[in-house]
């Protein structure tokens, strides 16, 4: 039988099922070689991207079991200083991140000042954080995740919305994620989940999604134009786009399901099925309750 998710995108259930069972194996495989080298953390790298593409074709089969998949990931990427590791957590798992792990997060975030250092000149005296995040992608990561985490109105997001504000990268235009989206995209949805305006900055954070969920169906579109590769689950696209799926994730647990229902239900906003797998995968991983529908399609 034919799940949800990929009645839509037209894909196999069994071929599915073993793209991801391929993508794990190799996880662990690459993971052993890690452990056993004296230099592992390219091998950890690779392992963790193994473990992200596992767990994105399981989203389409088994939601909770790809959970695990992705957790993992993101354990490595921390592990290794990568910021989406950062991301994974917050909007898979925000209660596994305690009070401190914020903490360090948010530092290491202001500490960026918002822009790579190689714009700021030789002469700053600012703290170098260095490393992975001295790329934009990297802090608008970090930046999600502390965005997700922090309780609006408080005094934590009032300095961490002074920093999204006050950045270049709020009107960056340099692409990030799989489907190449203006930087600025994700700063806005950071904005609006730091907003002290919950009804305003609710609109703004569905239009954002309705609007990457429509660059995910004219992705998927271009993708299945290869049929070979469409079918065989080979083509070279995120089809579970994790940009969408975790930004959905954090919107639920922000604004509530019922209101991200409401406001992406197909009464209040047209998308096509293509465009709303995402956006139910992200209800669904956000845990947003046994009882009622699970995805904004079932909105009415």
């Amino acid at each position: 039988m034919t799940s949800p998710p990929l009645e839509p995108l037209q894909l196999d259930t069994n071929q599915v099922r073993t793209a991801a069972d391929f993508h794990e194996s190799y996880a662990r495989f690459a993971l052993r070689q890690a452990e056993r080298s004296d230099d592992g953390m390219a091998a950890f790298i690779e392992s963790a991207s193994a473990y992200r593409l596992a767990g994105q074709w399981r989203l389409l089969v088994d939601p909770d079991g790809a959970r695990d998949l992705l957790l993992q990931a993101a354990r490595l990427l921390t592990r290794a200083e990568l910021t989406y590791g950062a991301y994974l957590e917050a909007s898979l798992a925000p209660d596994r991140v305690g009070r401190d792990q914020r903490g360090e997060w948010v530092d290491r975030l202001l500490r960026t000042g918002g822009r790579p250092f190689a714009e700021r000149g030789s002469g700053s005296e600012e703290p170098r954080p260095g490393g992975p995040l001295d790329h934009v992608q990297q802090q608008t990561y970090l930046l999600l995740a502390c965005a997700a985490l922090t309780t609006p109105g408080s005094e934590a997001a009032a300095v961490l919305r002074s920093f999204a504000a006050r950045s270049p990268h709020r009107e960056g235009v340099v692409p990030m994620g799989s489907m190449a989206m203006p930087v600025r995209t994700f700063w806005g949805l950071a904005l609006d989940m730091l907003s002290a305006e919950d009804e305003s900055a609710a609109r703004s954070y569905a239009g954002t999604l309705a609007e990457m969920s429509r660059a995910y169906d004219r992705t998927v579109d271009l993708a299945m134009a290869n049929t070979r590769t469409w079918f065989n689950a080979a083509a070279p696209i995120d089809v579970a786009d994790l940009d969408v799926i975790g930004t959905m994730a954090m919107g639920v647990q922000r604004f509530g399901p019922g209101r991200m229902r409401e406001l992406l239900a197909p009464d209040a906003v047209e998308l096509s099925a293509v465009a709303r797998v995402p956006l139910n995968l992200g209800m669904r991983v956000a845990r947003a309750g046994p009882e009622g529908p699970e995805g904004p399609e079932a909105a009415r």
